[in-house]
């Protein structure tokens, strides 16, 4: 936005009340996920950027499973519609939260699409030209299923039909209502006492507000959508398939003008609550979900997947990767087909090669683990080497234990670390090795069944010049 919102005399009151039954489900319509958030989740966020005074969140069937999610924000109002009898009778619910302000913002909850920016020019229009009532409308191909906008022969607004009780010829208007109003508070309430429910679903429809207001001569306006998609509500699990698609378009737009490339990005998943530097590459057939949060030139994937997980700058996430609830230093490189679970941390220049498991571990600065190896509720320190086929075998059928390994400590391939075990810094392990008890530091440690050695004072091999 070119201009910082805030609105300090505006309430906003959230629409979420409804069952939901053609999604099908056991959860609460408005909050199926849409890239990592629930509809209901989109709406409040779009809403709070305006900085009102305060939101009402009118709930009804799954109101427990809803509050449960959302929280309790300190600006934000719960309201109980009991019985579903319509957006008008909805709003009624609100009177009594709706208070010491001078304008009411209504918006539906199964909008995830609906953008900032146009809430800000409804509020705008709205105060400008001094009406009562503003609402949003826009210019459909195809107007199905919404109410329509009804004009006089010199175009003034004269009323709002619903498709269910409009005539034939009403449906063929291509101008609908979105369903979002501005209306003056002191206006707001004596208009949905009016309100009627003689229509086919005998319900108290919002938009009867309109012509009441008419009637009563006060300003009624209505702001045309620049782009009508946004109203697009979602009712079943195609049009939240729809809903994700248009988003997930709009999210990848936003971050390549931001200088992320993104290779084939009608394949990529990037979710929300992502974050992405600059000059970072992801490429086709990745996904970034949940918090994830990715540095400067980076490169991820093709076919990673990333999950609230911190990456810093310079670090490659190789193919087919999956790093979850873990955090990756700087110019590190994991990969392909690493796995990093919970609670893995590695510091800077750590090298985590194909088929590595790494969790609740922390990994120091230059490590490598390049190949078939697992570990697991280890702190490894910085600069060791960890030979392919390695395990520290953490678990003990009932309970975990925790491996220490010091600085410089080169572990050879196949070798087994039975915890609780320390291992010395600069201490070499022989390739095969079962290591059941403390290594110190230094020299070479080896083992064979049952019996094992340590030779205090063996050298490791340098490499030869060529």
């Amino acid at each position: 936005m070119s201009h910082l919102m805030h609105y300090p005399d505006l309430m906003v009151c959230v629409l979420a009340a409804g069952k939901g039954k053609r999604m099908r489900s056991n959860l609460p319509k408005v909050l199926h996920p849409i890239l990592g958030k629930a509809m209901l989740e989109h709406v409040l966020h779009t809403v709070e950027e305006l900085q009102p005074k305060k939101i009402a969140v009118v709930t009804g069937d799954g109101s427990e499973q809803v509050r449960a999610y959302i929280g309790q924000p300190a600006n934000l109002e719960w309201v109980i519609q009991d019985r579903q009898l319509g957006t008008g009778h909805a709003v009624r619910q609100c009177e009594n939260v709706c208070t010491e302000v001078t304008d009411i913002m209504i918006v539906c909850g199964d909008t995830p699409l609906l953008r900032c920016e146009t809430l800000d020019r409804l509020a705008r229009h709205h105060q400008h030209s001094a009406a009562e009532v503003t609402f949003l409308s826009a210019r459909l191909d195809d107007p199905f299923g919404y109410g329509r906008v009804l004009r006089d022969a010199d175009g003034n607004i004269i009323g709002i039909v619903e498709e269910r009780d409009a005539t034939d010829e009403q449906k063929r208007i291509r101008e609908v209502t979105s369903g979002i109003y501005c209306v003056k508070q002191k206006v707001l309430f004596d208009l949905l006492a009016q309100v009627g429910n003689r229509n086919a679903q005998g319900e108290y429809y919002l938009p009867d507000i309109v012509p009441l207001a008419l009637q009563a001569g006060m300003n009624v306006q209505a702001v045309d959508m620049d782009d009508a998609g946004e109203i697009r509500g979602v009712n079943n699990r195609r049009q939240l398939a729809e809903a994700e698609r248009v988003m997930q378009q709009r999210i990848i737009e936003d971050w390549q003008l931001a200088g992320v490339t993104i290779e084939q990005p009608e394949t990529v998943r990037i979710e929300a609550s992502v974050r992405i530097g600059m000059d970072t590459i992801v490429r086709a057939g990745s996904q970034l979900n949940g918090s994830t949060c990715i540095g400067d030139e980076c490169c991820i994937g093709p076919y990673a997947v990333l999950e609230n997980s911190w990456v810093d700058d310079g670090t490659r996430i190789e193919a087919f990767s999956h790093v979850v609830d873990a955090s990756v230093g700087g110019s590190c490189r994991i990969g392909p087909f690493a796995r990093l679970r919970p609670e893995a941390k590695l510091d800077d220049q750590v090298h985590i090669g194909n088929f590595v498991e790494v969790k609740k571990a922390v990994v120091g600065e230059g490590t490598k683990i390049n190949h078939l190896t697992y570990i697991g509720d280890a702190v490894l320190g910085r600069h060791c080497n960890i030979g392919a086929g390695s395990i520290t075998c953490n678990y003990d059928g009932a309970n975990k234990h925790l491996t220490e390994i010091g600085d410089d400590v080169f572990v050879g391939s196949d070798t087994k670390l039975v915890a609780p075990v320390k291992v010395g810094s600069g201490a070499t392990i022989g390739a095969g090795s079962i290591i059941t008890r403390d290594v110190p530091s230094q020299g070479l440690t080896l083992s064979a069944r049952p019996d094992q050695r340590h030779v205090p004072n063996w050298q490791r091999p340098t490499k030869r010049s060529s």
